[in-house]
């Protein structure tokens, strides 16, 4: 999902009905979370208050992606594969299912 202005088209499930409205309320929390963590970083950097969000003006947007595979067998895996996301941070949320592992200094940690 992206923002409004954005050039790109969202594009949402039409069932349950109420997907899309959920899905909008959520990423502007999210969104919001971005920002409070961006001034956190600043202060606690010793940057100006605005520092982050100018730097990354050109390089960065909010975006959010909401993924659902079938449980992997022992025979076929599917999902996303290994990648590296290019924002200054990123927010990874997963449900009870698991499967999610992040890379960390050589190592996944699910």
């Amino acid at each position: 999902m992206f923002t409004p202005e954005s050039s790109f088209k969202n594009v949402y499930l039409d069932n349950p009905p109420e997907f899309r409205e959920v899905l909008q309320e959520t990423f502007y929390h999210v969104t919001k979370l971005g920002s409070v963590v961006e001034a956190i970083l600043n202060e606690c950097l010793d940057l100006s208050p605005k520092f982050l969000h100018e730097y990354n003006l050109d390089r960065s947007w909010d975006f959010m992606v909401s993924l659902s595979y079938s449980p992997a067998t022992e025979t076929e895996s599917n999902g996303l594969s290994e990648h590296q996301d290019g924002n200054c941070f990123t927010f990874v949320f997963q449900d009870d299912v698991g499967g999610l592992e992040v890379l960390k200094d050589g190592g996944w940690i699910p």
